[in-house]
């Protein structure tokens, strides 16, 4: 049987850690029933963009992933997100990864986005971030890294076959959300798992539409732009094997030509 993976479009209420925490939670209670191999939850899930209290949430993240890490081993499965990290040198937007086995990988961000003054209040991570899947070894993504493709290509050519995406992308851009997945996806042929929040919050309206696309860049699931709701798909994990060996796009590429030093 192929593996099933589950996207949790949630509302995130900012500050609202308790409701959050909950919502989440249950979603991930009811990828169980479903067989998910995966349950993705969206970027900074347990507090919003409510970052003048970075710090008084990325204190609660320790207890959460206690909290998720348990879920991940009741349940046998792998569990990634978004959340606020406190650490000696800054807060962080960090992408925690839980496996079954109570494990915990960690990527932050590395591209912080200005324009929710991620810049003014958070540290940039310095690092990429695979993680070992049943289906493959997948790299981890926040939000505006989509629209970073050099960050994809290394995945891929580190040998990625998946890229797992936390995010919160706005309505009126989604749009771009929408044409960039499939990019990332067609150009390195590779599965791509993206899940976005949905709602109000802020002085933006978050747009849904969470997404499961496969090497070819066809939608096997997609949310709704306005609905909470637990998405999910089966994948077959061979498909990426199949499109590299019928379209070698890693063995015609020049990189003597294009490479950039900057």
């Amino acid at each position: 049987m192929n593996p099933v993976i589950s996207l949790a479009q949630m509302h995130i209420e900012p500050g609202n850690l308790q409701k959050n925490v909950a919502t989440a939670f249950s979603m991930i209670e009811k990828s169980a029933t479903w067989k998910s191999t995966i349950v993705l939850l969206p970027e900074l899930w347990s507090s919003g963009y409510d970052l003048e209290k970075a710090e008084t949430y990325a204190n609660e993240t320790p207890e959460i992933l206690k909290d998720l890490t348990y879920l991940a081993h009741q349940y046998h499965l792998s569990i990634g997100g978004s959340l606020l990290e406190k650490s000696d040198r800054g807060i962080y937007n960090t992408f925690y990864w839980i496996s079954p086995t109570r494990e915990i990988l960690a990527y932050r961000k590395i591209h912080l986005f200005r324009l929710m003054e991620e810049d003014r209040w958070l540290n940039p991570g310095d690092h990429l971030q695979m993680v070992s899947t049943e289906m493959g070894q997948a790299g981890l993504a926040i939000c505006y890294d989509l629209r970073f493709p050099e960050l994809f290509r290394r995945y891929a050519l580190s040998g990625a076959t998946i890229f797992l995406l936390s995010a919160e992308w706005p309505l009126k851009r989604i749009h771009h959300w929408q044409t960039l997945l499939r990019a990332r996806a067609i150009e390195n042929l590779c599965f791509l798992f993206a899940v976005n929040c949905v709602g109000p919050a802020y002085k933006d309206v978050f747009g849904g539409s969470s997404a499961i696309i496969s090497p070819w860049g066809e939608t096997l699931a997609e949310g709704s732009q306005t609905d909470e709701e637990l998405i999910s798909a089966q994948i077959d994990p061979n498909q990426v094997e199949r499109a590299r060996g019928f379209l070698p796009v890693f063995q015609d590429r020049r990189p003597d030509l294009y490479h950039l030093s900057d």
